[in-house]
């Protein structure tokens, strides 16, 4: 009789010691696409290539660091439905413990409660903010607290056929191209290329991309030290003389043939491979497959490419940029155990931000951006640039991706189909001011109570 105790005792400390020897699981939420088939046994992130592929073989670097102590469980959302699963797992209490967004959606999450400063857990891990660099640390600063930590920095670029700029005289004596100062040279520059190669001289992304236009409007306002919001956050401005002469302008362009139409992201690319036009306004994100892809014999940018951070044409130096970051979820970790490993995670990406570069972003840490390795990376010296001069939508804005869309598509309308300039930037300015009122007014309602404590 007294043998069960005995046993049921043993037992009970053998369980015991068995969840006292589990590592503690962590869940990552993110974006990127899933490439498990070809790396999901690579640790050595130098052996992968594009975003999915680093990506993966950091976490898989991670895990075998830490094994027996933490796993990072990967949970792969495909991009555009990203952030309406992560809210209805928020509403639903399935929330990840790290889950990466962009900072142009950092505030909703922010003002809705969902997310806490995180400046107490970078000091703890050593993580220091005052390594990021400035547009990093405008991405991730609400009301002078950091809640987020900054993975990267990606822009708008110039991605360049050198072969058909030299083609039509427009390469300077050490084989750069010449890139117009004004919009005056701009035009200029493109009738010539126009005219002599009878290509356009812009590649755009003008048919199911609404960001496109959005992005490139606040680059040349930035430039002449202007603002979408001048009054507050809750008020677009888009009859600005400023705002009205650069949409002005890339409405002349397109109406002249200066630039090509109806391409979408895929056939954009395509084009530009198949030298279609001198200039493709693009992302960082694409540097590394472009480079690839000159190097190769019959492609038309083969020995030609380079890329460029968006051109000053004004008075002052700037680019639309975003980021992706870093957050740690309200509800995401069970308990201190689960919220240290997360927060090892997050220093683990921070000292690994030189590797993420290698995929064409930005790193966000000065000492990364300054440093031979990082430099030594193709065309990284010419775009650091953007980590100083990258420039958003005020953090504070709200709904910024619906800001974006109502934006995109009444440039869209007025650029590429000839609607009227001033009644269709008249209507969208009070869709957004309408829009963002009405939010003004929203308490965060059920994504708020589902992580209330």
């Amino acid at each position: 009789m007294r043998l069960i105790p005995l046993r049921a005792a043993l037992a009970l400390l053998l369980v015991a010691a068995q969840a006292a020897a589990a590592p503690t699981e962590i869940s990552f939420a993110r974006f990127f696409g899933s490439c498990e088939a070809d790396y999901g046994n690579v640790t050595d992130p130098s052996q992968a290539t594009g975003e999915c592929g680093i990506i993966t073989a950091l976490v898989n670097k991670f895990n075998a660091a830490h094994r027996g102590d933490i796993v990072v469980r990967t949970q792969v959302v495909e991009h555009g439905s990203y952030y309406s699963q992560l809210g209805a797992r928020i509403v639903g209490r399935d929330v990840p413990a790290v889950a990466i967004l962009h900072s142009s959606a950092l505030n909703d999450f922010v003002k809705r409660g969902l997310i806490a400063p995180l400046d107490q857990e970078f000091r703890a891990a050593g993580i220091d903010a005052g390594d990021f660099t400035p547009q990093a640390e405008t991405a991730v600063t609400v009301d002078g607290q950091h809640y987020a930590l900054p993975f990267d920095t990606h822009s708008w670029l110039w991605h360049v056929n050198v072969n058909l700029m030299r083609s039509a005289g427009l390469v300077r004596a050490d084989g750069k191209p010449m890139l117009p100062n004004s919009p005056q040279q701009l035009l200029e520059q493109a009738r010539r290329f126009k005219r002599v190669t009878g290509k356009p001289y812009f590649i755009w992304l003008t048919s199911n991309d609404p960001a496109f236009f959005p992005r490139t409007l606040l680059s040349m306002l930035r430039q002449q030290n202007g603002s979408l919001f001048p009054k507050d956050d809750f008020h677009i401005d888009l009859h600005s003389p400023a705002v009205r002469d650069t949409v002005t302008l890339l409405k002349t362009m397109y109406e002249e043939g200066l630039t090509s139409r109806g391409m979408d992201y895929g056939v954009a690319l395509q084009g530009f491979a198949a030298g279609e036009g001198a200039v493709m306004v693009n992302g960082t994100w694409i540097i590394g497959d472009l480079l690839r892809q000159a190097s190769q014999a019959d492609s038309a940018t083969y020995k030609g490419y380079t890329a460029t951070p968006f051109p000053q044409l004004y008075a002052a130096s700037a680019v639309w940029a975003d980021n992706h970051v870093m957050v740690m979820l309200k509800g995401g970790t069970a308990n201190a155990h689960s919220r240290a490993a997360a927060v090892s995670f997050l220093k683990f990406l921070y000292d690994e931000g030189g590797v993420w570069a290698r995929t064409g972003q930005l790193p966000t840490r000065r000492s990364v951006i300054e440093s031979a390795a990082f430099r030594q990376l193709p065309l990284r010296s010419e775009i650091a640039t953007i980590s100083r001069d990258g420039v958003a939508l005020p953090i504070e804005v709200a709904r910024q991706a619906i800001v974006g869309k109502t934006l995109g598509d009444a440039l869209t309308a007025a650029i590429v189909y000839g609607a009227d300039v001033d009644k269709t930037l008249a209507a969208a300015e009070t869709s957004i001011n309408r829009m963002l009122a009405r939010d003004a007014q929203f308490n965060g309602g059920a994504l708020r109570g589902a992580i209330a404590k």
